[in-house]
Parts: structure tokens; sequence; C-alpha cells
């Protein structure tokens, strides 16, 4: 790229993180004044605002140094560990908007059922931790131990990528669990949430 090219992309992936951490910000600090807002769907709303303050504060900052240059000069154990926030942060991030639609879904379409819901089903903390545990599980034990149990690496000193990066079966695996299964599911209850709203209107 040309001076001016890398200029104007630094400038507007900077832009990026900073609108992405202001936003985010806004949320969570109108969740923690308005006592209003605390009531459970807010709370899943709070969690997809953590992990993409995340991504902006972290991920992207240490990402524009790399995508301008081409090359990582931070060392391994950076890179891992900015690999291995950068994929459990996105994903929690799709997770969270599966359990949003998922409780929209339930307030819609099963209302009484919603609000009776017993203390450990109905508490959203139980539903937030869930949603780290499995972003963690999907790519981070990869991230992190990959080259160790096949005994080598293939990236080079000046990369940050993941190892299974071309290894097509472990990426269709995840990927169908990380972006299909989720489409597949906002998809479904939304589709249900609409035609319930249809039918009420009737």
């Amino acid at each position: 790229f040309s001076l001016g090219v890398l200029v104007l992309l630094a400038f507007l992936m900077a832009l990026l993180a900073l609108v992405t951490i202001l936003g985010n910000v806004l949320v969570i600090l109108a969740f923690i004044v308005d006592r209003n807002l605390r009531h459970r769907s807010n709370y899943y709303f709070l969690n997809l605002a953590i992990s993409d303050l995340a991504v902006g504060a972290f991920c992207i900052p240490l990402y524009i140094p790399y995508c301008l240059t081409g090359k990582w000069h931070l060392g391994r154990n950076i890179c891992k560990l900015w690999l291995a926030l950068d994929y459990l942060l996105c994903t929690a991030s799709v997770f969270s908007i599966v359990l949003i639609s998922y409780d929209r879904f339930l307030s819609v379409t099963k209302a009484l059922s919603y609000r009776a819901q017993p203390g450990i089903t109905s508490n959203p903390i139980i539903k937030m931790v869930a949603v780290w545990v499995l972003a963690f599980l999907l790519y981070c034990p990869a991230i992190l131990f990959w080259e160790h149990v096949a005994g080598y690496s293939v990236i080079a000193a000046d990369q940050c990528y993941a190892e299974f990066f071309d290894n097509w079966y472990f990426l269709l695996c995840a990927s169908t669990l990380e972006f299909f299964v989720p489409l597949l599911s906002v998809t479904y209850f939304n589709v249900h949430i609409f035609h319930n709203i249809q039918r009420r209107q009737r």
C-alpha cells in the first residue's frame, strides 16, 4: 500500500476502535447508573457490551500495526494471548446475540412460563457464564495447545494466526458451531417472534 492508503487505514481502524469503546462504555454506564435497566433481558445486552468493549480496547489496537506492516512484532506469547482473546470475545458476542434472541423468544411466545421461571433457570448470570465457558472451549484450547499436540508449529516468527488456520475439518466444525448454528437459531427465534406478534394483532 502507498503511504496515503496506510494512513487512511490506520485512521479508520483507530476510529472503529474508538467508536466501539465509547459506544459500549455508554451501554455499560447506563446499566450501572439506571436501576430500572437491571432486569433479566438487559443483562444479556450488558454481556454483549462487555465483549465488544474488550474487542475495541484490546483486539483492534493490536491488530492495527500487524495489518499495516504485515508483520507481528510482539512475540509468540502475546500473539497467542491476542488470538485467544480475539476468538473468545468474538465468539462470546455471537453467543450473546443468540441468548438475547432466545430470551426475547421466551418472553414473547411463552410469556407466562417466562415470568414464572424458578430461581436458577431465570438467573441471567448463570447463562452469561455459560456463554463465556462455551466460547472459551470452542477455540482457546486449540489456539493454546495445537502446536504442542502436533509437535511442531507452522507459523513464521513474524506472523500471528491460529495453527489450525489451514485445517479445514477443524474450521468446518468450529464455523458450524460459531456461525451456522447461531444464524439458524437467531433466525428461528425471530421468525417465531414475528409470527406470534402478527397473530396477536389480528
